[in-house]
């Protein structure tokens, strides 16, 4: 990390309420299944602007503020707090939190080597505080810098909202603050299309939290050109998966990357490899949900590499299915369920030659699978509960690497226009999950950016893995002049 002199001061803080009071039959917005059980914290989001249309500093947080308060009564749920229970939200416009900051930093130092260090400190509030399930649901920090630049920080509490909410929030603010009216109203029917669960006789009726990075964990950014994915898709192209997706093939590249790390650092001994990834549903379901529908509506669905050759088996992760109908219908759920409760046996101790497209082939059965379990509508209360209780003993078991992927790709956060122009840079870091993958579009949408958390053992070795660096650049400069 290279040291950099900036320190960030507080010059207002405020509590932003809606604009209108909430309608008294609209006060308690019910939360869903997913809701209740995404881990406790605050997601974070930030957005740098250069100084570019010559408004003051008080005139952009002015503009901040009052339409921030205008958006809030629309998404009233944001202004509320989250029950007891973990079953609603009492919508109580209580409001959200508003900060106004000045580093005396300049914004083009931060972007010469994007440091998490340093992004942390535009956050209003640390990402894994358990103040996202008892206190604000949204925070906002609108910080300065010497140059005039600015960085919006969102913090937003994962319980009430997954990305997809949280975009289709950016893009009803800045269109009330550009005053264009183009932009579609929130709605809140989750709850309704996936009832939460009673955990009042639950002792475990929070959420899960965040399991933290501590220790020898390490977090690094590197960043795929357009050109690097198209050429990597057409690598990890087969009979098995035609045509690859940009995130299919990046995913690919670097869990194959972690693998040779981990299996490397432990004297190459073969051990199970588990990748989860997160998958919006308002697209996947029978008919399509509205995408402008606010809550978690996602699921994941989980990959797992076993042998040393990597013939890949299958798991997927449904929601709210039956525990005995998934064993039956999907085997490798009890396979990998079983993972987390034993030690793997049978598995090649010589390390063979890892294929890609056998990575890429595996990932993409796993969403078809998950579409039709959607699409038929089946319960999925108890096997929800199942699924978070089997991946949370996956987890414990020091026998399996185990990995996280979330994909904001898509997302049109680049389009978060305020009045000043579009972003030049937007990040997600401060994330604190350990094993972790995250993936965000790059500024011209085509490329992508990836922030990794790995054992630093693990980051040495896929830092300077050559089939990686041949298709991604570590952290380079942020250019935007």
């Amino acid at each position: 990390m290279v040291a950099i002199d900036m320190k960030v001061q507080i010059i207002h803080r405020e509590t932003i309420k809606p604009s209108s009071p909430t309608p008294h039959h609209l006060k308690t917005h019910k939360l869903c299944l997913v809701d209740q059980l995404a881990p406790v914290m605050y997601v974070p989001l930030l957005l740098f602007y250069p100084n570019s249309n010559g408004l003051s500093i008080s005139e952009k947080t002015k503009l901040l503020r009052n339409t921030l308060s205008q958006t809030l009564t629309l998404f009233y749920p944001l202004a509320g707090r989250i029950s007891t229970d973990f079953s609603s939200i009492d919508c109580n416009d209580n409001g959200a939190e508003f900060i106004e900051a000045k580093t005396n930093c300049k914004m083009a130092k931060i972007m010469e080597k994007p440091d998490e260090y340093y992004l942390r400190q535009f956050l209003a509030a640390e990402p894994e505080s358990k103040e996202a399930s008892k206190s604000y649901l949204l925070l906002v920090q609108a910080t300065f810098f010497q140059c005039g630049g600015m960085v919006i920080g969102l913090s937003f509490s994962h319980n009430a909202m997954d990305a997809a909410s949280l975009s289709t929030f950016l893009n009803t603010w800045s269109a009330i603050a550009l005053e264009s009216g183009e932009f579609s109203v929130p709605e809140f029917g989750a709850g309704l299309l996936l009832p939460p669960a009673d955990l009042s006789n639950n002792i475990n009726s929070e959420p899960p939290s965040v399991e933290l990075v501590h220790g020898n964990f390490t977090t690094r950014r590197f960043v795929f050109e357009p050109e690097k994915i198209a050429s990597l898709q057409s690598i990890a192209a087969s009979e098995k998966a035609k045509n690859p997706t940009r995130v299919e093939a990046v995913c690919a590249l670097i869990w194959k990357s972690a693998i040779q790390a981990s299996r490397s650092n432990r004297g190459n001994s073969v051990r199970p490899s588990v990748f989860c990834q997160t998958m919006n549903l308002r697209w996947r379901t029978i008919p399509p949900l509205a995408k402008n529908i606010i809550g978690n509506l996602v699921a994941n669905f989980t990959t797992v590499v076993e042998e040393s050759e990597i013939d890949l088996e299958n798991l997927v992760a449904k929601l709210r299915e039956g525990i005995e109908e998934v064993k039956d219908s999907y085997a490798l759920r009890s396979r990998v369920a079983s993972l987390a409760v034993e030690k793997p046996t049978g598995v090649e101790k010589k390390p063979k030659l890892f294929e890609m497209q056998n990575l890429v082939a595996k990932m993409r059965k796993a969403p078809k699978k998950v579409d039709k379990s959607y699409g038929e509508g089946i319960d999925l209360e108890e096997a929800s509960m199942n699924e978070v209780q089997q991946y949370a003993n996956l987890l414990k078991n020091d026998e399996i690497d185990n990995y996280n992927c979330t994909s904001w790709c898509r997302f049109p956060f680049y389009d978060a226009h305020f009045g000043w122009g579009t972003p030049v840079w937007v990040s997600v870091s401060g994330v604190t999950f350990r094993n972790m993958v995250f993936l965000m579009d790059s500024r011209d949408e085509d490329g992508i950016e990836a922030w990794l958390i790995l054992k630093e053992k693990d980051m040495a070795l896929v830092g300077s893995n050559k089939e990686l660096l041949a298709f991604a650049s570590p952290n380079p400069s942020i250019i935007y002049n």
